[in-house]
């Protein structure tokens, strides 16, 4: 064999090393990338059904292998689902312990309760992780703004941040102040707005002085979770703000079929929604901004 031949066998044979080498290194990368890149998505449906749902959301829901969803969620994005693998419903069991209430639990129960929780929330991150490994693409899809009092954080805190992508959502207080047809803020002199929950105000003594502090300064306030608690909550604000503060409970925000609006007063909203038997769904708004021409009035109040 001539030193040519030699050169030449040598530089091919160098060439298809190289070449099968690449094709091994990218057939295990492309491997990898499809066993265990998979992405965690948590999707905001907002309220009732598929028509409150962003476009982004309804294509991450397409896109997903793997659903996690409440079984009431599974019935209305049902058209979205078809094929998708269900793998149970993230919030099972989160609102009572052994068929009990929670505010009737005692503290042993409480206690119990709140470990099961973990226990449980540990489960689905387990859950969602093995599916992630395999390339997956998983889905949990949670009512309203899953940053709003959204339940789905108790399963986010199990992940790093680069492993999760949250899709915002049309939430029940946006959809609360379309039926009313207000705007929470600009409101004759009301500076902000107060999403909170009653249990986060009542039955604690250091909570008094908040409420006394908040009485101060023109604000609307809007109540998750409020309907369980609305006896409490309304006379609480009575003893800092004045009987005629206009007050409006929506009930099933964002549902087309069931959504209603009762408005009143702190002097009259229980006695106005007392024959009402929805005691979950819905929401309370209580400020100014509920009464008159807010804006215009404003600008009068500046103009003098």
């Amino acid at each position: 064999m001539t030193p040519n031949k030699v050169t030449g066998s040598k530089h091919a044979w160098a060439l298809l090393m190289f070449c099968l080498s690449f094709f091994c290194y990218a057939n295990t990368h492309a491997h990898q990338e499809k066993t265990g890149r998979g992405k965690f998505y948590v999707i905001g449906t907002g309220p009732a059904g598929p028509e409150h749902a962003t476009y982004k959301a309804i294509e991450c829901i397409r896109e997903a292998d793997v659903i996690f969803c409440s079984d009431d969620m599974s019935e209305r994005f049902s058209t979205y689902l078809k094929g998708k693998t269900l793998l149970g419903n993230p919030w099972r069991g989160d609102f009572k312990y052994k068929w009990k209430d929670l505010e009737k639990l005692g503290s042993k129960e409480k206690k119990a309760y709140q470990e099961e929780r973990i226990r449980f929330w540990d489960e689905t991150v387990v859950k969602i992780r093995s599916q992630m490994a395999k390339g997956k693409k998983v889905a949990l899809l949670d009512s309203g703004d899953p940053c709003v009092f959204g339940p789905s954080h108790r399963i986010i805190e199990g992940f790093e941040e680069d492993e999760v992508e949250i899709i915002p959502g049309l939430g029940c207080f946006q959809a609360a102040m379309a039926a009313l047809k207000k705007s929470s803020i600009p409101a004759y002199d009301t500076r902000f707005v107060m999403l909170t929950a009653p249990f986060f105000l009542l039955g604690r003594p250091e909570n008094e002085d908040i409420l006394r502090d908040l009485s101060k300064y023109p604000i609307t306030m809007a109540f998750y979770m409020a309907l369980k608690h609305a006896d409490s909550l309304i006379a609480k604000l009575k003893e800092y703000y004045p009987s005629d503060l206009p007050v409006a409970v929506v009930y099933n925000a964002g549902y087309p079929e069931k959504e209603k609006v009762v408005k009143g007063t702190l002097d009259t909203i229980l006695r106005d929604i007392e024959s009402e038997k929805e005691n979950w769904l819905g929401m309370i708004i209580v400020g100014r901004c509920l009464e008159g021409q807010p804006q215009r009035g404003m600008i009068k109040h500046v103009a003098r």
